[in-house]
């Protein structure tokens, strides 16, 4: 289990900050604790080169009950004592073939990509909860390295750890990490159409399939035929795991 913790993440070097970058970090700071402040889940600075946490906004139940003041103290540590033994080895994947990832991508690419992978956190009860984290290069090193990330923390909404994942938001395609077989698979986004867009925004609303047949002057029959298509598109068995599918992923 050291070893495994001990080689979780990498050092990198990084160059000092000129006065224009460092005014330029306080900004990104300053709009950052603004975000964290109105958004659900937490969000975290981490800050490679000292091997520390920059920022984190106050959310306990994702910290195993530790203050955000306690977790940045902590830094490293905190995952370190933290998280569940097994899963251990999907924070050296991402801190290993994860980055390793964004070191083949161009300089203008790398903060254009996100990393997003679940693991186990023993909370304040002692009960292993999978969270999610997804991560993005908002600083690099003079080398082009990754120095600085910014992370959003959430509750998974999937069912086991792994699932580690990169996109970018202007590419149509994505590359999941199989833990198995140590290997990248390049996949395609999902296209929905506009109907099932519509089903599912009124499922967010808590419509029940009457009403959404109302809304959309179809018959209850047509929407289900809709929403067994969606299904069967995005690999799916109910409208709780579609639901999941579609707003993680960003299809709507």
């Amino acid at each position: 289990m050291n070893d495994i913790a001990n080689s979780l993440w990498v050092e990198n070097t990084s160059p000092f900050l000129e006065s224009g970058e460092q005014n330029a970090s306080e900004k990104y700071l300053e709009a950052l604790k603004g975000l964290a402040r109105i958004s659900f889940g937490c969000v975290f600075i981490m800050d490679f080169v000292n091997e520390k946490i920059e920022f984190l906004s106050e959310n306990p139940s994702l910290f195993s009950g530790l203050r955000s003041d306690e977790v940045e103290k902590l830094g490293y540590d905190f995952y370190r004592k933290f998280t569940k033994t097994e899963d251990l080895k999907v924070l050296m994947k991402v801190a290993n073939v994860g980055f390793k990832f964004f070191e083949c991508l161009s300089l203008e690419e790398k903060k254009n990509y996100n990393i997003t992978y679940d693991f186990h956190i023993t909370n304040a009860s002692n009960i292993d909860v999978l969270i999610n984290h997804k991560m993005t290069p908002i600083e690099l090193s003079e080398n082009g390295e990754v120095s600085k990330v910014v992370c959003l923390v959430s509750y998974s909404q999937n069912q086991t750890a792994g699932n580690i994942c990169i996109q970018s938001n202007t590419s149509e395609t994505y590359w999941t990490y199989n833990l198995l077989t140590g290997k990248w698979k390049e996949e395609h986004k999902v296209t929905l159409k506009i109907r099932e867009i519509e089903i599912i925004r009124f499922y967010l609303q808590g419509l029940k399939i009457e009403e959404i047949a109302k809304r959309l002057y179809l018959s209850p029959d047509t929407v289900k035929f809709h929403r067994r298509k969606l299904f069967e598109k995005i690999g799916v068995n109910n409208i709780t795991e579609a639901i999941s599918y579609v707003v993680v992923n960003k299809l709507i």
